[in-house]
C-alpha cells in the first residue's frame, strides 16, 4: 500500500499548493488553507507532488 504524507511544519498549505496543481489522481487536495490526503488508494506513485514541493514537504513511498 502507498505511504503518503505532510509535512505540516514545512507546508505552506494554500500559499503554495503546487502539489494539488499537479497531482494527475487529485490525491492531494486543498481544504481551506490545508493540503489533505484523498484517496491514497489511487495514487500512482509517480512522485510529481514530491518534485514540485519547494519545502520537500510531500513524502510518497511504496
Amino acid at each position: 500500500m502507498v505511504k503518503i504524507t505532510i509535512d505540516y511544519d514545512k507546508c505552506e498549505g494554500a500559499d503554495c499548493a503546487e502539489c494539488t496543481d499537479v497531482c494527475p489522481m487529485e490525491i492531494l487536495v486543498l481544504e481551506g488553507d490545508k493540503i489533505v490526503i484523498k484517496n491514497k488508494e489511487d495514487c500512482s506513485l509517480c512522485e510529481v507532488c514530491m518534485d514540485v514541493c519547494p519545502n520537500e514537504a510531500v513524502n510518497v513511498e511504496e
